[in-house]
């Protein structure tokens, strides 16, 4: 295969992914309009997305505090 051809199937898959998000997207917009209030398999997945973000936000500031720790005791020697 050569490398224009696999250049044009990876732009191609590329635009099918593309293609098949917006569709998804669509249908997801389209019931949650239809039903908001049904507690379905999308608030279980945005409840692991807000949990991920306090606990990638938590490991941050655990790290910062112990390379300030670590920072001042170098620079206190």
């Amino acid at each position: 295969m050569s490398r224009d051809a696999a250049e044009e199937n990876s732009h191609a898959t590329v635009k099918d992914q593309t293609v098949e998000l917006f569709e998804d997207f669509e249908h997801e917009v389209e019931r949650e309009v239809h039903s908001p209030h049904d507690s379905s398999q999308s608030d279980v997945t945005e409840r692991k997305h807000i949990n991920g973000l306090v606990i990638a936000i938590y490991s941050f500031i655990v790290l910062f505090v112990l390379a300030a720790i670590v920072g001042y005791a170098i620079y206190t020697r």
